[in-house]
């Protein structure tokens, strides 16, 4: 379909809405568009579910070593520390592959697609894990399910293009809850029966997400990306229920698809260096800096040996199912939350409060103090975390980028922050017998305030907004005279309010769509 094509299509669309309404025989308000209206955000919930199914998956891998390792040490008790922790970061070190690929593939084949493919490592890793018999093959089967992982992040764009600003951050958010979700059955079911019956319940599990994608639509920007307007606008409809909207969303998307499909391929290589680009990759990588040395995923992939280590009243089993069950409540209380405070006040009220209580951990260990009293701090430290420190950058890391590279930067994005995640496993036995458990509790409650203090400072704001008013702020230079983030400035200094509609791919508003319409049948008239 050329480019001429789709304007005939969407300007079609535009004149048969106008003469309906024209004839009143589409009002412009009735109780039955609100209902339709009604309809299609608990469609496009239903859709959202269906994409971050994958995250129970996800949370299955992350805890999987903290029930493994407890096992197999025991039934193998030559085997090194080296060895061990060889087995918990394998299942990190492949997540960066899988995040460079991801990125790569969520342009090429599409979010929907490739949301469904990803039961293909994820499958076959757990039953390598299930009928592994030496320690190679269980090495090999968890570094085959790390790119589960790495893929994943698919989600959180699928979810940002297809959700309102309304609804895109607690919809968002679901996607940290689900992974709680996975660890804390994952834990349950370790501590009662074998690693191995475990592994074979994940990968029954991992099924789950290309079922439930089969019955909802492929991205509409993705679509309409690449030029396939009439499947964009039925996907559109379908997560709308409303055809003003949907035809609103595509419409200035398209024109903005339009500018993209005349550049050369060196230009389109400096879409890269471009500020509303590399800002918002610095600001995530160095925020997911701070995340990994708050001893956030420390606690997730050795949860076992880490109460063990710093010792606690309860069993250390037991105590890591606590954890697991307070992460999942948390996580539903940070998904409320979301939507009613900003991204960096959550942020930095996450680590600080997350970091106070680490301290205060460390300050127990030192002093000698009772046990309970250190469960207590580290039950804190996971509740804060997952309030905003630990999810926020995943969720903006599908919101910052540009439409044209988003799905690249997103998964070169994730692919730093895995590096970040699998040095920190890897390396966290040596440090813990460099400093001693007491001096990680410190050096973990340090880097959490100081990454408060980061967030506070340099965090940029996305609440409320679209996806394209989020970019745009990244434009200084643009901001000024651009009607899609809600006002034009004049050349007398004077501030026009323009009209706009909260959506997932920054609408026009009708007066707008009424004068293309206008101008469009002056031009058919001109040539008659």
């Amino acid at each position: 379909m050329t480019s001429n094509e789709l304007n005939v299509f969407m300007k079609w669309r535009l004149v048969r809405l106008v003469a309906c309404r024209l004839h009143r025989r589409m009002p412009t308000s009735t109780t039955n568009d609100i209902h339709l209206e009604s309809v299609g955000v608990n469609i496009a919930v239903l859709a959202a579910l269906a994409a971050q199914s994958i995250n129970i998956s996800v949370g299955f891998c992350q805890g999987f070593s903290a029930v493994l390792l407890p096992q197999y040490t025991r039934d193998h008790p030559g085997i090194s520390s080296e060895q061990t922790s060889w087995i918990a970061s394998l299942g990190v070190i492949s997540n960066p592959i899988g995040a460079l690929l991801g990125g790569m593939m969520v342009d090429a084949v599409g979010r929907r697609l490739l949301l469904q493919s990803i039961v293909l490592p994820n499958l076959i890793g757990w039953l390598v894990i299930a009928l592994s018999d030496t320690y190679v093959f269980l090495c090999v089967g968890r570094f085959i399910t790390g790119f589960t992982i790495g893929m994943s992040t698919a989600s959180y764009i699928y979810v940002a293009e297809i959700t309102t600003p309304e609804k895109r951050g607690v919809l968002s958010a679901l996607g940290p809850g689900l992974v709680s979700t996975g660890i804390f059955i994952v834990y349950s079911l370790g501590a009662f029966i074998h690693w191995r019956t475990v592994a074979a319940i994940c990968a029954a599990v991992s099924l789950l997400t290309p079922f439930l994608m089969y019955f909802v639509p492929e991205s509409p920007l993705w679509l309409a990306s690449k030029g396939q307007m009439k499947e964009a606008y039925d996907a559109m409809f379908w997560l709308r229920q409303n055809n003003n909207t949907a035809q609103q969303e595509l419409m200035e998307f398209t024109k903005d698809r339009k500018q993209n499909e005349s550049m050369t391929f060196k230009q389109k290589l400096g879409l890269f260096k471009r500020r509303s680009v590399l800002k918002p990759f610095a600001l995530l990588i160095i925020f997911f800096m701070f995340q990994e040395m708050s001893g956030i995923y420390v606690i997730l992939y050795y949860a076992v040996d880490f109460f063990k280590s710093v010792g606690t009243s309860v069993n250390e089993f037991t105590a890591s199912i606590i954890v697991g069950g307070v992460r999942v409540f948390m996580g539903a209380v940070g998904a409320c939350l979301i939507n009613s405070f900003r991204r960096k006040t959550l942020a930095a009220a996450s680590g600080l409060l997350l970091g106070v209580a680490m301290l205060g951990a460390a300050v127990c260990d030192s002093l000698n103090g009772p046990p309970s009293i250190k469960l207590g701090c580290i039950l804190l430290h996971v509740s804060f975390s997952m309030v905003g420190f630990l999810q926020l950058p995943w969720i903006m890391s599908g919101e910052l980028y540009p439409q044209d590279i988003r799905g690249i930067m997103s998964g070169a994005t994730s692919c730093c922050a895995y590096v970040l995640i699998f040095f920190n496993i890897k390396t966290y036995p040596q440090l813990e017998s460099l400093v001693t458990s007491n001096g990680t509790l410190y050096i973990f409650a340090i880097c959490a305030i100081l990454g408060a203090t980061y967030c506070y400072l340099f965090l940029p704001e996305t609440k409320g907004k679209t996806l394209t008013e989020i970019m745009r702020q990244f434009d200084e230079e643009k901001k000024e005279n651009d009607p899609e983030i809600g006002y034009m400035k004049h050349e007398s200094g004077e501030v026009k309010s323009i009209q706009r509609r909260h959506s997932a791919g920054a609408a026009v508003s009708l007066e707008k769509s009424k004068e293309l319409v206008k101008q469009w049948t002056q031009n058919n008239n001109d040539k008659k």
